[in-house]
C-alpha cells in the first residue's frame, strides 16, 4: 500500500504544468534517485525522432539507441542501463534501472520499488550562449552563491552561509562561509572538477568529485560577466539560484583558502543520522564536551536559553556543513553575543573522536550522519547538554 501511495504522490508531481519558459520538448535532465534520499543522478537523455541519447555529466554521448520512446512502460536498452518507464508526465518522467541491482532495489517478489527510481525532470531553455565564451570568463574569476536551503541541507536558522568559487582551467575551489551577525565564525573548503557543455541547444554547468560521489548537473539559464543564474534540479523543489561575480582578486581568495579548513561529503548524496544503529556521539561522553567547551567561553554573555551547533560528521571523523539555531527558554528565536557564539562553534569544529560514521544496516548505506550538539546557556553558563 505504501508503495502505491508513493507511487500515486510522485506521478502527481510529474503531470504538473510548467508555462513560464519555452519548452525544450525532447531532453531530460536525471535530477535524483531514491525519493526519501534525494542522491543526485547526473545523466541526460536526449529524444530524437528514430532514437534515445544517454549522456554523462561530462556532456559526452554515453550510448544510442535506435526505435525507442519515452512512454510510460516503455523499456529502454542501453548498454550500461535498462530503464523501465514506470510513468511519465507533463514535466518528466520516472525511471528504474533493473541493471543497477545495487541502487535500484526490487520487492522480494521481483517488483520495481518506485522510492528507489531515478526521476528526470524536462528541461525548458530560450537561450544562447557561446559555450567557449562561458568558459574563458569563469576561469581565473571569483564568483560568490549566497546558499539558498533546500531538503537537502543542514537544518540551519541563524548562520549565513555563502560560497565563494574560483574556477581553473579544469578544477573549481570552493570556500563555504559560515557567519553570524556578520562575523565569519568558520570557513571550509573543498575542490573539484567542472565541465562547462551543450546538449541540443541547453547549456550545463556539472561538478564532479569521485565516481561514487555523484554531482548535480545544473542548467545554465543565463549568463554574463558579472552573473551566472543556474536552475538546480536535485531536490523536489527546483529552484533558480545566481553566482555574482567578485572584484576579488586571486591573490585575496589564495589567502582564504590557505586560512580555510578541508571538509568534504565523503558521499554527499544521503547522510544518517547519528542515532541510526549503534549512536554516532562523542566517545568521551557530554561531561567532557561540557568541560572542554566552557574552558575559555566567554563571561560577558548574560542570556538563557539553547545553542544549538549541527553538522556532518564524514568518514574520516571530521565535522562540517553546518548549521546554527539559537533559542531561548520557550524555544523561540532568540540571539546571542557573536564571541559567545565563535567560541562555542570554533570548540566543536575541531572534535575528532567519533565511532565510525558508516552506515550499519544492508538496506541503508552512506558514509556521513549528521549530528548535533544542544547546548544549554543559564544566564550565560554552559550548564548542560545533549543529546
Amino acid at each position: 500500500m505504501r508503495i502505491a501511495i508513493i507511487s500515486i504522490v510522485i506521478l502527481a508531481l510529474l503531470l504538473g504544468c510548467d508555462t513560464k519558459t519555452s519548452v525544450s520538448p525532447n531532453l531530460y535532465i536525471g535530477a535524483y534517485r531514491s525519493m526519501d534520499q534525494l542522491i543526485p543522478y547526473p545523466y541526460i537523455i536526449y529524444e530524437e525522432e528514430t532514437a534515445l541519447h544517454l549522456y554523462n555529466n561530462e556532456g559526452e554521448v554515453i550510448d544510442s539507441v535506435n526505435d525507442a520512446s519515452l512512454e510510460a512502460g516503455d523499456d529502454i536498452r542501453f548498454k550500461t542501463k535498462h530503464f523501465e518507464l514506470l510513468g511519465k508526465g507533463t514535466k518528466g518522467f520516472m525511471a528504474f534501472d533493473v541493471l543497477d541491482t545495487l541502487n535500484f532495489r526490487k520487492t522480494k517478489n521481483n517488483k520495481p520499488i518506485y522510492k528507489n527510481s531515478a526521476i528526470f525532470k524536462q528541461v525548458h531553455s530560450d537561450v544562447a550562449l557561446d559555450i567557449d565564451a562561458v568558459k574563458a570568463e569563469l576561469v581565473n574569476s571569483v564568483w560568490a552563491y549566497d546558499v539558498i536551503a533546500d531538503e537537502n541541507s543542514t537544518p540551519n536558522n541563524d548562520f549565513d552561509i555563502a560560497e565563494l568559487f574560483h574556477f581553473n582551467k579544469d578544477s573549481v575551489d570552493v570556500i563555504t562561509s559560515y557567519s553570524y551577525e556578520g562575523l565569519n565564525i568558520v570557513s571550509q573548503k573543498t575542490s573539484k572538477t567542472y565541465h562547462v557543455f551543450e546538449v541540443a541547444g541547453v547549456y550545463f554547468l556539472s561538478f564532479e568529485k569521485t565516481d561514487d560521489n555523484p554531482q548535480p548537473i545544473y542548467q545554465i539559464l543565463s549568463f554574463d560577466s558579472e552573473k551566472l543564474v543556474l536552475k538546480d534540479f536535485s531536490s523536489r523543489e527546483v529552484k533558480d539560484i545566481t553566482y555574482n561575480k567578485q572584484a576579488t582578486s586571486k591573490e585575496v581568495y589564495k589567502e582564504a583558502l590557505e586560512a580555510a579548513t578541508s571538509y568534504s561529503n565523503c558521499f554527499d548524496g544521503f547522510q544518517g543520522q547519528y542515532y541510526y544503529g549503534d549512536d554516532v556521539t562523542y566517545n568521551k561522553g557530554n561531561a567532557f564536551l561540557v568541560d572542554y567547551v566552557k574552558e575559555g567561553l566567554p563571561e560577558t554573555e548574560t542570556n538563557s536559553g539553547y545553542v544549538i551547533v549541527h553538522f556532518n560528521i564524514n568518514c574520516e571523523k571530521r565535522l562540517g556543513d553546518f548549521g546554527l539555531i539559537l533559542m531561548d527558554r520557550q524555544y523561540k528565536a532568540t540571539t546571542f553575543s557573536k564571541d559567545f557564539v565563535y567560541h562555542i562553534v570554533n570548540k566543536v569544529r575541531v572534535l575528532t573522536d567519533f565511532p565510525s560514521s558508516a552506515s550499519q544496516m544492508e538496506w541503508l548505506e552512506y558514509e556521513d550522519v549528521h549530528a548535533f550538539l544542544m547546548f544549554k546557556i543559564t544566564n550565560g553558563k554552559l550548564v548542560d547538554l545533549c543529546p
